[in-house]
């Protein structure tokens, strides 16, 4: 009887599933904080007038990927370098 009830408890799990239940809460609530972020930016920088977000260096078209976080100003890149090629180049 004691070997019944150790195997179900361990197939139950109960403390993993709580576990679980825990982090997707968590993961839903990152996901809830970052839309509501895109939100607010996107309602700010549409707000702007086309004067004030040149004044920013920021076109109406970069608006969404300013949002989104995916806006990369190409004038600001950094020269990489190819560590495989040190000592060839």
């Amino acid at each position: 009887m004691t070997q019944l009830v150790l195997t179900v408890s361990n197939s139950l799990n109960i403390s993993g599933l709580l576990e679980w239940f825990r982090d997707m809460y968590r993961a839903y609530r990152k996901g809830a904080e970052r839309r509501a972020m895109r939100k607010a930016t996107l309602r700010e920088l549409r707000n702007l007038t086309d004067h004030e977000l040149r004044d920013l260096g920021i076109g109406r078209s970069d608006i969404m990927s300013i949002a989104n976080g995916t806006f990369h100003d190409k004038r600001v890149d950094e020269v990489k370098t190819n560590n495989n090629l040190k000592g060839w180049v």
